[in-house]
């Protein structure tokens, strides 16, 4: 019989977790760094938009909405933003591994 679902219990049976290891924000260098962790950064982690892999023009459609849906951006950062999250989290662009897990216990 498999046992896999012992090693998810087996923590919680003996007092343990896994935590999640604080994300590293380090985002790229370049025109719309700033304004993606400052204004980005208000409703979503890094994590969230780095992990992403869109095209230019789906980065465009999804600045845009978040803007609709209130983010505070300004008329001439939407295209700045749009074109840096292209650049550096495009289709081409490989994903960041996942974020590593600590085992902890009580």
């Amino acid at each position: 019989m498999n046992r896999w679902w012992l090693a998810l219990a087996l923590p919680a049976l003996i007092g343990a977790r896994f935590e999640p290891e604080p994300p590293v924000a380090n985002w790229p260098a370049g025109a719309g760094a700033a304004i993606a962790q400052q204004k980005c950064g208000i409703c979503h982690g890094p994590e969230l938009i780095q992990r992403q892999r869109l095209t230019a023009t789906q980065w465009t459609k999804e600045v845009d909405k978040m803007v609709g849906w209130g983010a505070p951006l300004e008329p001439e950062e939407r295209a700045v933003l749009a074109t840096y999250l292209a650049r550096h989290f495009g289709p081409d662009r490989p994903i960041a591994p996942p974020p590593r897990l600590r085992f902890t216990e009580n």
